[in-house]
């Protein structure tokens, strides 16, 4: 079925109206959002009817509920339904849930929104050969956070090294990220405070080798009067970037990543959160060891104090489902 028929045999301006009004607003601002970013007319376009499509969905199946309150077992559903009963290919409904993901990372991301578990994600798409990004719940291996900083170096991408070697190091969210400033990086290892979700403020960690990263970038960038650790232009053209550019660096890097990986892979700041969290707790980290000299593995509420989050349960939500692997462990599987 084309899309235009899909879309146009789904919305009518009369089942629009009687959508949940907050999700119409969770859409305008993730729309504004990317028309800042300045994507193309018709990503923002596509997206736009996609989601219509999607809270119309909500409206008549359930319950014209937020899409903030829904779960894993309710985009399960509208993946099925819009398989089975609408006979959509499984392009086309990875679109849909695509659309979904990134609407909801978005949410995740944005201090105006106390989200932090997204389920839409975490439902695997219907079978199909995929782009590998964070809205699959992807995750890089902390050799390939490795392999990624190098090149970046060698390419004398300084600024961008010390942005995915902090990112990394601190799990730090986008926009605590963004709020990090130059003054006393090099006295120890933890940024200046930040204000984070629900106001909390502290500081960011990093390791003493994105500290010297640190060193050389601050060095390479010379004086000026700008306070914050992000800049673009160089002499007298020197100014602080805003935090839309600082997304779009990280984004930049998943060129790097995708050579690293061999394949396609995009990245965004809650792919370096999401990766730190589960390489801390799965004991990846070959600068971390213990006095006998083995690689630390932290535990989950350690981890979870580490992340800022208030629950658990939310911590363990970042991380990557073992189930398999405990099992195959207990009865000495292969696979």
């Amino acid at each position: 079925m084309a899309r235009g028929r899909i879309y146009n045999n789904f919305y009518t301006p009369e089942l629009w109206e009687q959508v949940n009004k907050e999700n119409k607003r969770i859409i305008d601002d993730f729309l504004a959002e990317y028309k800042q970013r300045q994507k193309s007319k018709g990503t923002i376009n596509g997206y736009h009817n996609d989601l219509r499509i999607v809270m119309i969905y909500i409206l008549k199946e359930l319950g014209n509920r937020s899409i903030l309150e829904l779960k894993k077992k309710d985009f399960r559903g509208l993946s099925l339904y819009f398989s089975e009963e609408c006979k959509m290919s499984a392009a086309r409904v990875n679109r849909l849930k695509s659309a979904c993901n990134s609407l909801l990372t978005f949410c995740e991301e944005d201090d105006d929104y106390d989200y932090e578990i997204n389920y839409s994600k975490k439902v695997a798409g219907l079978p199909k050969k995929p782009v590998k990004d964070d809205e699959d719940n992807f995750f890089f291996t902390f050799d390939e956070f490795i392999k990624v900083r190098d090149i970046l170096v060698e390419r004398d991408r300084l600024q961008d090294a010390c942005l995915w070697s902090i990112g990394f190091d601190s799990a730090g969210r986008r926009n605590e990220l963004f709020q990090i400033e130059k003054h006393g990086l090099l006295d120890g290892n933890k940024t200046n405070i930040v204000v984070g979700k629900r106001g909390k403020k502290f500081c960011l960690v990093y390791l003493d080798d994105t500290k010297e990263l640190i060193r050389q970038y601050l060095e390479e960038r010379g004086e000026d009067n700008i306070d914050s650790l992000w800049i673009k232009g160089s002499g007298s053209d020197k100014q602080s970037i805003t935090g839309d550019a600082l997304y779009d660096r990280v984004c930049s890097i998943s060129k790097i990543l995708s050579e690293v990986r061999g394949e396609e892979c995009n990245i965004f700041p809650h792919t370096m959160r999401h990766s730190r969290l589960e390489c801390l707790a799965q004991g990846t980290d070959t600068r971390l060891v213990d006095e006998n000299g083995n690689i630390r593995k932290y535990p989950l509420e350690q981890v979870q104090v580490f992340a800022h989050h208030s629950d658990v349960s939310t911590t363990q939500s970042y991380l990557k489902d073992h189930s398999d692997d405990t099992i195959n462990e207990m009865f000495g599987f292969s696979e």
